[in-house]
């Protein structure tokens, strides 16, 4: 009888907290990508995408074979070979983080109340995803990612890559 009630207990807390907006404790097993981290609740395990941007790694993934996108995402990490991986810098492995579940990701918090997006969109890693509208972190998106662009960071100090991100954007509208 025991051990059936922590089997019961740990997706129920995971159920809540998907449905409370509640941040949860989870512990980082691993650092897949800038964009996708893998997590574990209890028994649980879960990968986290970050919340409303899209990363260097997915523009990669979704621009064709050999196209200029492709071969810029490539140049780059070449260039800067400590950006492929920089949040594996800021994030710990077996460390607890504030975790908070959204349908399209997961918002992370990984400096005090900073968020692993804002700091993909402050280093340039990663642009605002297009048509993303969430009164809680839309403007502090578009001011980081904008900073970046001024500053000419990550993604933003290359003209091939802002093709690259343009495009992005013209295939939503």
């Amino acid at each position: 009888m025991p051990k059936f009630i922590p089997i019961f207990i740990f997706p129920v807390l995971l159920l809540l907290s998907l449905h409370a907006k509640e941040p949860m404790m989870a512990i980082l097993q691993n650092v897949i990508s800038n964009e996708m981290q893998k997590f574990t609740f209890g028994n649980y395990s879960f990968v986290c995408e970050a919340y409303g941007v899209v990363s260097l790694e997915k523009l990669y993934e979704n621009s064709q074979n050999n196209s200029t996108c492709q071969e810029s995402i490539k140049s780059f990490y070449k260039k800067n070979p400590y950006l492929q991986y920089y949040i594996e810098s800021i994030l710990k492995s077996q460390a607890m983080y504030h975790v908070e579940l959204k349908e399209k990701g997961c918002v992370i918090y990984v400096q005090g109340k900073k968020t692993l997006s804002e700091v993909l969109l402050e280093e340039g890693l990663a642009v605002n995803q297009p048509s993303f509208e969430d009164e809680e972190y839309n403007y502090s998106f578009l001011k980081l990612q904008q900073r970046a662009k001024n500053n000419k960071k990550g993604v933003w100090s290359e003209d091939i890559l802002r093709s690259c991100v343009d495009s992005l954007y013209k295939d939503e509208k």
